[in-house]
């Protein structure tokens, strides 16, 4: 399979969007950070339990419980890596299962 050249009216044309992770250790300004952002267009990934220091913040949360439910959403996000049988993790048939089960809210489609 040859290596496709991708067209600037194509590439153009991809919805693209900024995704970002804030994380790191206890004290230094993630939860701060988090109130600065545009609460329509942010998730917070909720990982701990640790919604406390943003419970005003009208911002969607969601809470993973398992490593199977992270994994789902990393290639929800991600998308497949086509590098990857389809019988693994993040391949295609990962990415299409994950998207028939999840309809994308609003943010994702930002």
């Amino acid at each position: 399979m040859a290596l496709p050249i991708i067209g600037a009216d194509e590439r153009l044309a991809q919805r693209k969007g900024i995704k970002g992770v804030i994380f790191g250790r206890s004290g230094i300004g993630k939860t701060s950070l988090l109130w600065t952002l545009n609460a329509s267009t942010t998730l917070f990934l909720d990982l701990e339990a640790g919604d406390l220091a943003v419970e005003g913040l009208e911002i969607d949360t969601l809470r993973p419980r398992t490593w199977k439910e992270c994994r789902d959403f990393a290639v929800f996000i991600g998308g497949p890596n086509p590098a990857l049988r389809e019988d693994q993790p993040y391949s295609q048939a990962h990415f299409d299962e994950v998207c028939g089960r999840y309809t994308p809210a609003v943010w994702l489609t930002v």
